[in-house]
């Protein structure tokens, strides 16, 4: 019996529940950030969207705590 390969990657795109889940923040943190300009959405539909590299380059600038 062939052995079954199971490939998983993250979507290229995120809904707004997705990307609060992903950044463990709420969607109203999400909201903030997009009403701020520090998220931009992408796509033409009414679902707002964000790109996973835009998610990854915002928690790449937050800065490091030193209160811990």
């Amino acid at each position: 019996m062939p052995e079954i390969v199971r490939v998983e990657f993250p979507p290229a795109l995120f809904t707004r529940e997705l990307a609060a889940y992903y950044l463990s923040m709420s969607l109203r943190d999400i909201d903030t950030l997009r009403e701020t300009g520090q998220l931009i959405p992408v796509g033409h539909t009414k679902r707002v969207k964000f790109r996973k590299a835009d998610l990854d380059r915002y928690v790449a600038g937050l800065p490091e705590r030193d209160d811990c």
